[in-house]
């Protein structure tokens, strides 16, 4: 950080000063990985009946039920490709407080079934 901002340790920081933070980097995928078979099983078993066959059509859409997904931009992770950094300040009341945690399915198919109740429907995958 004292490179990206020119500094050395003894530089002085004043209030109003403007200070350069490293970019946050792309998680690395370091959840092991899952069958077609267990994904589905997972988004089955993470949403009501009566929804899952959405849910599935909607997971394999958006990452081809590869759990490891990134999108290009790095913005969004997993199954459901989850805009982590839109939704931090309430992943942590289901335990997720890190977009890595996006690459677990059972977290994001958890995750998305709390989006979808969040916002009354599909909203979030239209």
């Amino acid at each position: 950080m004292l490179k990206l901002n020119g500094a050395n340790t003894t530089t002085r920081i004043l209030i109003g000063d403007k200070v350069c933070v490293p970019a946050d980097k792309a998680p690395v995928a370091s959840v092991p990985t899952f069958t077609q078979a267990e994904v589905i099983q997972i988004i089955r078993d993470a949403w009501p009946d009566d929804l899952e066959e959405r849910a599935l059509f909607i997971a394999h859409r958006e990452s081809k039920y590869q759990s490891g997904a990134i999108s290009g931009s790095k913005c969004c992770y997993g199954l459901f490709q989850i805009y982590y950094r839109w939704h931090k300040s309430w992943l942590p009341e289901i335990g997720i407080t890190s977009a890595n945690q996006l690459l677990d399915p059972r977290l994001n198919a958890a995750a998305a079934f709390r989006m979808y109740q969040r916002n009354n429907g599909w909203g979030p995958w239209k």
